[in-house]
């Protein structure tokens, strides 16, 4: 055990020297004792902590050195938070001075409040980020909200149908007699007078069914007079044959009453309504009466107007159309089924070697996305190659004719051709054209064959000589010349002598595409 030596402080003897040890009473022993109270402080301290038995002794002295640094399995850290690492406080924390001077040091990163998930829509909880912007669930303000900027997002649904027009809310309902019915209009707000004005073709529409009443339906009036200052107007019922629905009401009070056109002023004779039950936006143009017509549609968005299913278009079943009598536009870009641009068909004009062009691809200078018309040799080409830079041919793939003569023709060169019996020369030569360009390059001299026939002075056919002549000049090539001996005269001219030059135009895989022949005649 630690012995723990008391010391007193008796009653003071009015000496300077008052002290009295029940030792002796130099000053040293004095400050021996005080040195020993001290120790004593220390072991009290760690005899509380369980640590004063005779085994622990190593112990004692180890703990108690450490009594401001606890072991980190300490029980007692779980009751502090920590300054230097991330902690979680299980219960309220109260700052009795509050967090003024320390704010920026805690916040520096910003804070967040509950699950907190930013977004407009589908957010929880609340934060705050280092820069100041907040996002919370609702906010409320005692005194007064300043803002330098409003913005409001809201998203809100319809039912039945809206007018876009003057709208007003009827208040009570005087009968008047004969059809006739004044109406008292409410006020929305301190100053406020109807727009309503005489001749204006009133739609009205009650519905009570959530009150319980069960009234619901929909009444047409026209306006013969408005009291602007006591907000009342004078109505008069159109007929029920004059409605849409067969059936006309009389105002009620709670009626929502709405401008649908005018008798006689134009300018008031046009409106917009949106209908979810149509599944269309309208603008509605020129209505002087309840039932309108398809010179009554301006512009229509959505489901087409039944005018224009009667007009046998090739509208597709459940596609929404845009109908509207004009357009000013800067680019019209359309799509197919799977969202891929449309190209247009553009003429450029005559081909050129220096030209770009494009086969549904997007033209840079014009933002079109195009597949270009050329013009060569008086045929208009499609191109199928972007930025192809060959000409247009009848073999060349980047390019399909499209308009213009497409047959293969051929035809003799011209030359001088000398019937002389005595000096006969004459020289025949093919031109062959595809498109009216020039393809005889393209002819082999075996797709060239030549024959001929002759009659004699009675005028039978000379048979043998044509067979024979046939299998001896049959393979003369594009281009053949003709002498005396190829008349076979035997002393006198034939009656009739023909030449013919029969071609072939092979495609790329060496099939006859075409054969066409030539023939001249003496």
């Amino acid at each position: 055990m630690i012995d723990v030596k008391v010391i007193a402080k008796p009653k003071s003897n009015g000496s300077a020297s008052g002290i009295i040890t029940s030792g002796n009473s130099t000053g040293t022993n004095v400050a021996k004792e005080a040195a020993h109270a001290a120790k004593a402080d220390l072991a009290g301290y760690a005899d509380k902590a369980g640590y004063a038995d005779a085994a622990g002794t190593a112990n004692e002295a180890t703990h108690a050195a450490k009594a401001y640094d606890l072991d980190d399995d300490s029980p007692v850290r779980s009751e502090f938070l920590s300054k230097v690492a991330d902690d979680v406080a299980a219960g309220k924390i109260t700052f009795q001075k509050g967090l003024e001077s320390i704010g920026l040091a805690i916040f520096r990163d910003g804070a967040q409040f509950g699950n907190f998930i930013k977004s407009l829509y589908t957010g929880t909880g609340a934060g705050v980020d280092e820069k100041g912007n907040g996002e919370f669930e609702s906010i409320r303000v005692r005194s007064y909200f300043e803002a330098v900027e409003y913005i409001v997002n809201r998203l809100s649904a319809i039912e039945g149908d809206q007018l876009l027009t003057e709208l007003d809310t009827i208040e009570s309902v005087d009968d008047l007699g004969n059809s006739c019915y004044g109406l008292h209009l409410r006020s929305k707000w301190d100053g406020y007078f109807t727009a309503q004005a005489v001749n204006n073709v009133l739609k009205g529409i009650i519905n009570t069914l959530s009150a319980g009443s069960g009234t619901y339906y929909t009444a047409w009036f026209r306006v013969n007079s408005v009291n602007t200052v006591n907000n009342y107007i004078e109505v008069t019922q159109y007929p029920d044959a004059e409605t849409p629905a067969g059936k006309n009401y009389p105002p009620s009070a709670m009626m929502k009453i709405a401008r649908w056109g005018n008798q006689t002023d134009t300018t008031r004779q046009s409106c917009l309504y949106l209908s979810s039950t149509e599944g269309r936006i309208v603008k509605l143009t020129g209505v002087t009466k309840p039932i309108i017509d398809k010179t009554n549609y301006g512009a229509v968005f959505g489901t087409p107007p039944d005018f224009l299913s009667a007009l046998n278009l090739p509208l597709r079943d459940g596609r929404d159309y845009m109908y509207i009598p004009g357009v000013i536009t800067t680019d019209v870009i359309r799509i197919d089924y799977q969202g891929a641009p449309v190209s247009e068909h553009v003429d450029r004009g005559a081909w050129s070697v220096t030209g770009s062009y494009y086969h549904n691809a997007k033209n840079p200078i014009t933002g079109v996305y195009e597949i270009s018309d050329v013009w060569y040799n008086g045929c208009k080409y499609r191109c199928q190659k972007t930025d192809t830079t060959t000409a247009p041919a009848w073999n060349n793939t980047d390019w399909a004719m499209v308009e213009g003569n497409p047959d293969f023709t051929v035809d003799f060169s011209e030359s001088e051709n000398i019937y002389d019996p005595d000096n006969f020369n004459a020289t025949l030569t093919i031109v062959a054209k595809l498109y009216n360009i020039d393809i005889t390059g393209d002819i082999l001299d075996a797709d060239v064959a030549w024959t001929r026939y002759s009659e004699d002075a009675s005028g039978i056919e000379r048979v043998a000589s044509d067979n024979a002549w046939t299998l001896r000049r049959a393979s003369s090539g594009k281009s053949i010349v003709l002498t005396i001996a190829d008349c076979d005269i035997n002393g006198y001219m034939p009656k009739k002598i023909r030449f013919t030059a029969t071609v072939t135009l092979r495609d790329g895989a060496g099939n006859a595409a075409s054969v066409q022949s030539v023939s001249y005649e003496y």
